[in-house]
């Protein structure tokens, strides 16, 4: 018997879950009592933010909503939901790396600063910051774990289950890590981007939402096994859990666009509010234009890269909408 499947207390609590959980939390508070390490002034939000997430991914791991989603299709995405969306959002809004950082012994805290300076590491490092990167394993995330036998077999196998949970919420920390970076580029990724990155997501819900909403087969037969609570009829549970992904998670990210161009607009603020800061090149005076030829020079290309942007989006739109009903119509 594995550790991932050693389970006394039922599918309702996860050993392994509840011992990273714990760790994070522990961690957090150990760095939280360490001001002079943080090195940066945390709001009394930050914190609630922080337990905000860990409480949710806690609900998501543990308790009655795991048993639940055991036995129900339906309930099992909103654990995906809260695990993938919610719970990582809210731990990356309360920024809490330089805390988490602090919580670290003294001797592993030297040991990452060297490694920091290892080219392989930092080479490392820098691909799983990437924005593609972290783009494709967050759609990946749901996409592969909805595959019908790999979903089934996960229903049965509580060992596969703690996988696909755990590469959801890892997923969902990186990519919102990405997304919601306080830096402006080049430290951090192009915030235009980042708007793209999220409504593709946004596009990929839809899609595998709404063939798993309007299509009128039965998929995901594991729960039949295991035996759905309340008689729910398979097709009526595979379409509730299909609106969640398509709907609920939407709205997610939708307020995940708006924390993003806040950020944006933070970041011009302050960069505005700066531009009388001497930076020892007069090249800096030419971000700010005082006439309407200068005006219009500087924002031409930045324009038609918006135009590019919004048709771009637009097209997408239309050959989901294609896919999908194709889809509908010809395999369903």
């Amino acid at each position: 018997m594995t550790l991932a499947s050693f389970d006394p207390f039922g599918p309702a609590l996860s050993p392994l879950a509840l011992v990273a959980i714990g760790a994070l939390v522990w961690l957090y508070l150990r760095g939280a009592r360490r001001p002079r390490l943080v090195r940066e002034q945390v709001s009394p939000l930050r914190h609630l933010l922080f337990a905000s997430g860990v409480l949710a991914l806690a609900f998501a791991f543990e308790g009655a909503l795991a048993a639940t989603g055991s036995r129900l299709f339906a309930v099992h995405q909103v654990q995906h939901l809260l695990l993938r969306l919610i719970g990582p959002i809210l731990v990356v809004l309360s920024h809490p790396w330089p805390i988490l950082r602090a919580g670290l012994p003294r001797a592993l805290r030297h040991s990452l600063g060297r490694m920091g300076d290892r080219p392989g590491f930092a080479g490392a490092a820098r691909l799983l910051t990437r924005l593609d990167v972290n783009f494709v394993l967050m759609i990946g995330a749901l996409y592969i774990w909805q595959v019908p036998a790999l979903h089934n077999a996960a229903v049965t196998l509580p060992w596969l289950a703690l996988l696909a949970h755990l590469s959801m919420t890892a997923a969902g920390l990186g990519f919102f890590s990405v997304t919601l970076d306080r830096r402006a580029a080049p430290e951090g990724a192009i915030h235009g981007l980042r708007i793209l990155a999220l409504i593709g997501i946004i596009l990929s819900n839809i899609l595998l939402g709404s063939l798993t909403t309007l299509k009128g087969t039965v998929l995901y037969s594991g729960y039949d096994i295991a035996g759905r609570l309340w008689d729910f009829a398979p097709l009526a549970d595979e379409t509730v859990g299909g609106y969640t992904i398509w709907v609920p998670s939407s709205f997610v990210i939708v307020a995940a666009i708006i924390l993003v161009f806040n950020g944006w607009n933070a970041v011009e603020v302050r960069q505005w509010n700066a531009r009388h800061d001497w930076s020892g090149s007069n090249a800096a005076a030419l971000e700010y234009p005082e006439t309407a030829q200068e005006l219009r020079l500087k924002v031409s290309d930045r324009n038609l890269r918006l135009v590019r942007t919004l048709a771009l989006i637009a097209a997408t739109m239309f050959v989901g909408a294609i896919v999908t009903v194709t889809t509908l119509v010809y395999a369903f």
